[in-house]
């Protein structure tokens, strides 16, 4: 039975409360579509076109505070999953960049971003810290694999989620146009392909004004590599349905996964 989603792509910025209303109205219209999981992006409702610790400090979360209460209420309302893209969650461990599975019965399961963007100017471990595991969440039936970003250019992390049972994986984003261009779409295919599975990409769009320049170009990808669905570098949503079925069809004919020879690869730790 198919599955239909929507991806919201939006441009961000520092004011939580401009965020949140802009991220509340693309998520409504994705369900005026029909959309049953919807995606958000990376640090969705805060992302300064500068990283600072003290700018962190002040506008991180806990899980319990205003950005996902708002997203759990209107996944109760109107009966849909939301993966909560990411926000700056507040811990007694520190801050950590934090994506949650919101669904009409609360939060389903979360995933600290394990990889760190160290990039130019931009270093994610002066102001946040590492998640420490993989995390594959389910949701009517369905097994869904949690990623943040620069977590992308990681495939253990992929593959550990494939064999966690994933069908399709998560990933939220705030990609740069300068590595985008390069290396975006070709990243999201390899992780579809190498492990037979949908691809959910929520990016930040390109936006206007100072700070970076972030690619845009949300998509789905499904298990075969094929383009399902993609956004160009502006702000909008994407809405289209999964077959599920694919994953088992795709790996029934081409059974790669069964092949695996991890006797052989304990190679760098």
């Amino acid at each position: 039975m198919p599955i239909r989603v929507g991806i919201v792509q939006m441009a961000s910025g520092e004011d939580k409360a401009e965020n949140m209303k802009k991220a509340s109205e693309m998520v409504f219209s994705t369900i005026e579509e029909g959309a049953e999981l919807i995606l958000l992006p990376e640090l969705f409702n805060y992302l300064p076109p500068k990283m600072t610790k003290e700018g962190y400090l002040k506008n991180a979360e806990m899980l319990n505070g205003p950005t996902i209460i708002s997203l759990s209420k209107i996944a109760k309302d109107k009966g849909v999953a939301i993966i909560a893209g990411s926000i700056a969650e507040k811990s007694k461990e520190g801050i950590f960049n934090t994506s949650c599975l919101v669904t009409p019965s609360g939060i389903s399961g979360t995933y600290r971003k394990i990889h760190l963007f160290k990039f130019g100017e931009v270093n994610e471990g002066k102001v946040l810290s590492a998640g420490k595991e993989p995390k594959v969440v389910e949701y009517r039936g369905m097994r869904i694999g949690l990623t943040i970003c620069f977590d992308l250019r990681f495939p253990e992390l992929y593959r550990a989620e494939t064999l966690l049972g994933a069908e399709l994986i998560s990933i939220v984003a705030a990609f740069l146009e300068r590595t985008g261009r390069a290396h975006w779409m070709t990243l999201l295919r390899a992780r579809a392909i190498e492990n037979q599975l949908y691809i959910l990409a929520a990016n930040q769009a390109k936006r206007a004004g100072r700070g970076p320049v972030y690619y845009g170009h949300s998509c789905v990808i499904d298990p075969w590599g094929r383009i399902v669905a993609r956004a160009d570098q502006g702000e909008e949503v994407l809405v289209t349905d999964l077959q599920l079925e694919k994953v088992k069809e795709v790996r029934r004919g081409l059974p790669a996964l069964s092949f695996r020879r991890s006797d052989v690869y304990q190679v760098g730790g």
